[in-house]
C-alpha cells in the first residue's frame, strides 16, 4: 500500500513538474514574442523618423545620404502603411532632387562652355593685335574666323553705358575688327555677351571698352 502511495506521488510530481515547465516555455515565448512586437515598433517608428528626415530635409543631407538611407528602410520590409506611403512621398522628393541636379549640371556646363568659348575668342584677338608679322597676322585673323558663322557677322562695340542705357561706337564686322586689331596692334575691349547658332558659332558679339 504504501509502495502504491509513493508511486502515485510520483507520478503527481510528474505531472505538475510537466505543467510547470509547460507554463515556463509558453512564458518564455510571450516574453520573446512581446520583446520582438516592441522591436518591431522601434524599427517602424525610426524608419517614420528617418522618412520624414528625408523628406524635409533642408540640405544637411547630399541626395547621396538621402538614397543610402531610404534603400536601407526600403530593405526592412516593415508592414507599415504609414511607412510605405512615406516611401513613396521620399521617393518622389529624390526624384525632383535628381532631376535639379541634372539640370544645374547641364546648366553649368553649357556656362563652362560659354565662358570657354569667349576666352578662345579674346585670345584670338590678343595673337591678331599682337602678331609679329604679316603673314602671322593674317593666319591668326583666319584662326579667329573659325569660331565666327561668318566674316560679315555684326560687331558691337560699347563705348559707354548709363541707367541701362548704351551707346555704341560705330557698327563693324568681324573681318573688318580683326583687319582694325592687325593695323594698330592694340586690343583693349572685353565681351560683353556673344549670339551662338546651332553649330555654335558666333552669329553676333557685343564688345566693350575697359
Amino acid at each position: 500500500m504504501r509502495k502504491q502511495t509513493f508511486n502515485t506521488g510520483i507520478i503527481i510530481l510528474s505531472l505538475f513538474a510537466l505543467l510547470f515547465a509547460g507554463t515556463s516555455c509558453k512564458s518564455k515565448q510571450k516574453l520573446a514574442a512581446e520583446k520582438a512586437a516592441i522591436a518591431y515598433a522601434q524599427k517602424v517608428d525610426q524608419a517614420k523618423k528617418d522618412l520624414l528626415e528625408i523628406i524635409n530635409d533642408d540640405g544637411s543631407m547630399t541626395i547621396e545620404q538621402k538614397e543610402n538611407r531610404l534603400n536601407v528602410i526600403k530593405g526592412l520590409n516593415l508592414d507599415d502603411q504609414e511607412v510605405r506611403d512615406l516611401i513613396i512621398r521620399a521617393e518622389d522628393v529624390l526624384a525632383k532632387l535628381r532631376k535639379e541636379k541634372e539640370t544645374k549640371v547641364v546648366v553649368e556646363t553649357e556656362e563652362q562652355k560659354l565662358a570657354s568659348l569667349k576666352n578662345a575668342v579674346l585670345s584670338n584677338f590678343r595673337s591678331v593685335a599682337s602678331a609679329g608679322t604679316l603673314t602671322v597676322a593674317n593666319n591668326n585673323i583666319s584662326n579667329a574666323l573659325k569660331l565666327f558663322a561668318s566674316e560679315d557677322i555684326p560687331v558691337l562695340i560699347i563705348i559707354s553705358q548709363e541707367n541701362g542705357m548704351k551707346d555704341y561706337d560705330r557698327p563693324t564686322t568681324i573681318i573688318k575688327y580683326l583687319e582694325y586689331l592687325k593695323d594698330v596692334k592694340n586690343f583693349d575691349v572685353g565681351i560683353e555677351s556673344i549670339v551662338l547658332d546651332n553649330n555654335r558659332k558666333i552669329t553676333e558679339i557685343e564688345l566693350i571698352k575697359k
